[in-house]
């Protein structure tokens, strides 16, 4: 028997949902027709506003709050394949979560309770997706698998965002607001542009492809801001940056869907393998840095991208399945690449 719509909130909230319900849900409340679930978030808003109009004199943070929630429902008309779930959790944190069905894409808006900071919202892309997202700017953007951009709730007066992983960006010219990134402790500055930005924590190093505008990147251990041009690539990596000239589309061919070698490394293919398939990449023996390759592959999957990598190198390799682990959790897959 079908749950009514309170019940299925309330169930949501306690965290007591099964899978179907919370798609049942998020379809309800990503539906602009739906009588009672515009109901429901407004009483939850009216609920928010009233708990923090008496903790505070300060209404900027429902502001902010009513004015991401304004950006977001219009943004659901926008793309029918965004579901949107919110809850309000009083004193502790505003939560929103936002599922993507063909993504599983999380938008998570916390409120934390310290004074006046204003609330910020992380949008995540979960490991083996890729996520559009729009700010509320108007730039808009995809966020590679793995990876999560954090922002302010007032984010007009204010644009700036935090990467941690890799995204595309299309920035909106905005001369008196710069679009400022923070990315592995560096600065890449935009007024307007579209551009390619990856920073992975784990390789400690950052790499920007920039398709068209200008931007300036700055590293604190380099010193001077460094400007980039059109079909440049810039890597940084422990305060040395080095800039080329190359093929913007192989670098950022990710967003749709490719993974592109051209006269890679073993290393660089190796990092690339791990994080497109979300796996545990090692390679054994020596003198296999000493190959380059090359490739196109779109929506093969992992073993396919092994084999045919085999066929035309010197390479071998070996899949080893997820293990469990004492706490109960289990690894990643593993692939362990060796000269034939």
């Amino acid at each position: 028997m079908a749950k009514g719509l309170d019940e299925l909130f309330r169930k949501y909230l306690e965290g007591k949902t099964t899978l179907q319900e919370e798609l049942v849900l998020s379809g309800r409340l990503a539906d602009p027709s739906d009588q009672e679930s515009e109901q429901l978030l407004k009483s939850g808003l009216q609920q928010s506003f009233e708990e923090t109009a008496e903790k505070e004199k300060d209404l900027n943070p429902v502001l902010n709050r009513i004015h991401h929630i304004i950006h977001l429902k219009r943004s659901a008309k926008k793309r029918n394949s965004v579901h949107l779930v919110y809850q309000w959790v009083s004193r502790v944190a505003a939560v929103l979560l936002i599922s993507l069905l063909t993504a599983n894409l999380y938008f998570v808006l916390r409120e934390r309770e310290t004074g006046r900071e204003d609330a910020m919202l992380q949008i995540i892309a979960p490991s083996g997706s890729r996520v559009n997202f729009e700010l509320p700017d108007g730039s808009s953007g995809i966020l590679n698998g793995g990876s999560r951009l954090n922002y302010a709730a007032a984010f007009a007066a204010n644009r700036r965002v935090e990467l941690v992983g890799e995204a595309w960006f299309n920035v909106e010219k905005d001369k008196q607001h710069p679009f400022v990134i923070s990315a592995n402790e560096n600065k890449v500055t935009v007024i307007g542009t579209s551009f390619s930005l990856a920073a992975w924590p784990g390789d400690k190093s950052t790499e920007l492809i920039l398709e068209e505008g200008k931007v300036l990147f700055q590293s604190p251990a380099a010193g001077a801001a460094v400007e980039v041009e059109p079909g440049q690539r810039l890597f940084e990596k422990n305060g040395h940056i080095e800039q080329q000239e190359v093929e913007t589309w192989k670098y950022t061919a990710w967003k749709e869907g490719k993974l592109v070698f051209r006269n890679d490394s073993m290393e660089e293919l190796a990092g690339r393998i791990s994080r497109w398939y979300n796996v545990d990449v090692e390679i054994r023996g020596k003198g296999m840095d000493e190959y380059k390759f090359r490739g196109v592959f779109e929506g093969d999957s992992l073993e396919e991208v092994l084999r045919l990598l085999k066929m035309t190198s010197p390479i071998d390799y070996e899949i080893r399945d997820r293990q469990s682990n004492p706490d109960g959790s289990f690894s990643r897959k593993q692939v362990i690449l060796t000269k034939k």
